[in-house]
């Protein structure tokens, strides 16, 4: 729906936001046809449509890009989308997004995250659920293809996260191990816990 995307443009803006982000991605692509839907998706959607037709229905439409761009230019804010395939981050890389914010998911596919970092643009990965280990592996991926500018996102992979467990500790912990920019990824339901990330060094929200 490209006038709820506008809505969500300039009430971003309103907010103070310096970038709006939305997500690019082919139902097919990330879902198969008996994928269950997740409990807060059979929460706040009809609980017979399956995930797939679900996803179809949120899909940005391809010629939708270049006018929601257009219209960020004219709100003054950035405007960032998230990949979930090459296909994905071929468009946007032709759109000219300036950076790539990719899934908590990615930090589990070298492969993905080494072509994506290889267009050359700044990669704000999110980490939930990941060990350690695995994002140690996602940043030498990075920077192994020669690109520099990462910035990784402590996450709680829970819709809506609980203020308890939002960890930002681990963010601190990415940052102070791997000598990068951290930022946090929240899905907690007031504006706590994002308060307490910058005050413990966040970069990005």
């Amino acid at each position: 729906d490209m006038e709820l995307a506008k809505k969500l443009v300039r009430k971003a803006k309103e907010c103070g936001a310096d970038c709006v982000k939305f997500q690019t991605f082919k139902a097919e692509r990330v879902a198969s046809e008996k994928a269950p839907k997740a409990n807060y998706q059979l929460q706040n959607t009809n609980p017979e449509e399956s995930q797939i037709d679900m996803l179809k229905k949120l899909e940005l439409p391809p010629e939708g890009y270049k006018e929601l761009i257009r219209y960020c230019k004219e709100q003054d804010i950035i405007f960032l989308s998230t990949p979930y395939n090459m296909e994905d981050v071929d468009l946007l890389s032709t759109l000219g997004v300036p950076a790539f914010k990719l899934a908590s998911i990615h930090v589990a596919e070298p492969y993905f995250v080494k072509y994506t970092a290889k267009k050359g643009k700044p990669i704000i990965l999110s980490t939930g659920m990941a060990t350690l280990a695995e994002v140690d592996e996602a940043l030498r991926t990075i920077r192994e293809a020669g690109n520099e500018n990462a910035i990784l996102l402590q996450c709680t992979t829970n819709y809506p996260s609980r203020v308890e467990d939002a960890n930002l500790l681990a963010m601190v912990t990415m940052r102070d191990v791997f000598d990068v920019l951290v930022g946090y990824s929240d899905h907690t339901q007031d504006d706590t816990a994002c308060i307490a990330s910058v005050a413990l060094g966040a970069k990005v929200i």
